[in-house]
This record gives structure tokens, sequence and C-alpha cells, in this order.
């Protein structure tokens, strides 16, 4: 499954973003602590929960960032794009039943990015939920 967005910010901007456990915590679904080099560990936590773990498979700053989560593949790239950056990301299924549900989410997740970015509230309207799991439903068949 794959998700892209524009951003009016620099690939240096976005990438910071994704690494920087205190710019995560405000936009990403839970608590995620991560050094961006290859081979190095990824601790993922939130309330309740025991942490997990995964495994920086490839990190280029400012434009590649590949990371295990559970039992899936999180890849991030960004490109920049005349004034700003387009952010694609490839996340691996593990469980293919549930990949409209997945997208939707990650659809919200950076839209919260993007909320954050600009300094806008952060909130996802449970209306828009529904709009988007439909909308993957019928996209990817799921």
């Amino acid at each position: 499954m794959q998700l892209e967005q524009q951003f009016e910010f620099l690939p240096g901007v976005l990438w910071k973003h994704l690494t920087d456990a205190e710019k995560l915590k405000y936009w990403f679904p839970c608590t995620i602590e991560l050094t961006p080099r290859a081979n190095t560990e990824v601790t993922f936590s939130g309330p309740d929960q025991r942490p997990a773990k995964g495994k920086v498979l490839e990190a280029q700053k400012p434009s590649l960032l590949a990371y295990t989560w559970d039992r899936e593949v999180l890849r991030w790239e960004i490109a920049r794009d005349g004034d700003g950056s387009v952010l694609r990301l490839t996340v691996t299924v593990a469980e293919t039943h549930q990949v409209s549900s997945t997208a939707a989410g990650w659809h919200l997740t950076l839209m919260g990015l993007d909320d954050l970015l600009h300094h806008r509230d952060l909130g996802q309207n449970p209306a828009l939920w529904q709009q988007y799991l439909q909308r993957y439903r019928e996209e990817l068949g799921h």
C-alpha cells in the first residue's frame, strides 16, 4: 500500500518530523524513538502497552527512512518538488484484509502531520475516518 502527499516544506523539515521523537509525538500514532541509522533499534510505545521493537532498515538523510514495526515495514521517501516536497509512504501490510483500514489510518496520520507543520489544531474527525475507509475499500478492494 502506498500513500503520497504534497507538503509545502523542504525535505529537511519533513526529515526532522520523521526522526525527532519530540516532533513525532504530536502526529505519529504512538510514541516512537529511533536513531536514523541502518540496523539500529526502533521503540514503539503507547499508553498501557508494552513497548514494541523494530529495526531501521535504511536511512539516507533527508530522503529515505525505512523500518520495521511489528510485522510491517514502513518506508518513507521524501523528494523535493519545487518549493516543497512529496512524501511517499509505502507500508508493507502484514494483514492484507486490513489494508483499507491501514490506508485510511495513515491517510489521517499524514493529514495530522500537515496540520502540525501548519500550526493548525490536530484533530481527526470521525466522519473523515469513514469517508477514507470507504474510499480505500473501493480503491484497494479490501
